[in-house]
């Protein structure tokens, strides 16, 4: 499986993507997603909606000490966030807390990671977006500051060619507590339509620890 667009968070706290083919990742440990030679996007088909106990409280966000509820089938990674990935979809752990899962064809991808936060997340990926803006045909849709269950966020999204393919990459970045998250999405824009809800049910489940 190709990656397509590597994300790499600095040590800093942000995350350097690189759409050259070669491999990167969003966070403070490195992370590769759909470029030239790991494990590529595959459709999102098979996606696992996660439900959450309404008697229970949201998870927090913004570092508080609460214990969060988990929604049903979540998966712990390296005891720092919790999220229930799609079903049927390949698994690989990058190092450390990073995670991807790649849909059985290939068209779309999904990674979720956390480092220690460093600075601002904004200017950290505006920073590199510089180096994004180099690889083929990189257009940015928006990068900008936004909200996340109530929580301060970024959200970076944007096109790019690789390996002959138009990717559409979505990158949603917030903090809880001293630990920066990610949760990105890559796929093929002929299939938003399928990979977007994937996409939404991972965000909904996704659960800072």
């Amino acid at each position: 499986m190709g990656t397509v667009v590597g994300l790499v968070m600095t040590q800093t706290g942000g995350s350097s993507h690189d759409t050259t083919g070669a491999s990167t990742s969003t966070s403070t440990s490195t992370s590769t997603s759909p470029s030239a030679s790991s494990t590529s996007p595959n459709s999102a088909q098979t996606s696992s909606t996660s439900t959450t106990d309404p008697s229970s409280p949201p998870p927090t966000v913004d570092g508080t000490s609460r214990p969060p509820s988990l929604p049903a089938g979540a998966r712990k990674e390296a005891g720092l966030y919790a999220w229930v990935p799609p079903q049927g979809w390949q698994r690989v752990a990058q190092s450390g807390s990073e995670v991807h899962y790649t849909s059985p064809d290939r068209a779309q991808e999904i990674v979720a990671n956390a480092t220690p936060a460093r600075g601002d997340l904004l200017a950290q990926w505006q920073q590199a977006e510089v180096g994004t803006s180099k690889g083929l045909n990189y257009h940015r849709i928006r990068l900008e500051r936004t909200t996340f269950r109530g929580a301060s966020a970024v959200v970076w999204e944007y096109t790019v060619t690789a390996r002959g393919r138009l990717w559409h990459v979505r990158l949603l970045g917030f903090r809880s507590g001293g630990t920066s998250y990610e949760i990105s999405t890559w796929y093929h824009p002929d299939i938003e339509a399928t990979a977007l809800p994937v996409y939404d049910a991972v965000k909904k489940s996704f659960t800072p620890l």
